[in-house]
């Protein structure tokens, strides 16, 4: 026979305990009701910094290779000069340009990690609720009251309304 600490509470709608799991193991069964908080996380577009790179970087390396192989055609030297200095720049500009998108990189982790503590906290609370599938609710063992589905969704997306309180804290 299970301990009584091992036992599920009751559901506060319909009462019983039989159809009662964690949030966890509803939502490893498929319930999306009972998903966990989200993980925060910063999305940093970085296609056009590499774009503008590698498309800088082609054009000079291509004209480079075409015009080299005008030397053989007796192509003067004060104009492959000038081809290869500004090919170098441009590989110099495009290197310029990766630090830029790695830093900005680094700034969202590091706006992302500020949020780490209270995603922890969401997902404590996510633990310590339950899902019954028979009346299909999420609900609080401690207070017996079910949530409702602002609730649920104010718990996963806790980092949105916290977003404004990091991003002073990143800028100071």
């Amino acid at each position: 026979m299970a301990s009584a600490e091992h036992q599920p509470p009751t559901c506060p709608v319909c009462n019983r305990s039989d159809q009662v799991k964690t949030t966890k193991a509803a939502y490893n069964s498929g319930v999306a009701l009972a998903a966990p908080p989200d993980l925060p996380t910063r999305q940093v577009p970085m296609m056009p910094y590499v774009s503008t790179g590698i498309v800088l970087v082609g054009i000079f390396v291509f004209l480079v290779i075409v015009f080299i192989g005008g030397l053989e055609n007796n192509l003067p030297w004060y104009f492959i000069w000038p081809l290869t200095v500004l090919t170098i720049l441009s590989i110099i500009t495009a290197l310029v340009i990766s630090y830029i998108a790695f830093q900005r990189v680094v700034h969202a982790d590091n706006e992302a990690a500020l949020s780490f503590p209270a995603y922890d906290q969401a997902m404590n609370t996510w633990r310590n609720f339950y899902y019954c599938s028979r009346d299909k609710v999420v609900f609080d063992p401690q207070s017996q009251k079910p949530l409702s589905k602002e609730q649920i969704a104010t718990l996963r997306n806790f980092s949105s309304k916290l977003a404004g309180q990091h991003s002073m804290a990143v800028s100071h």
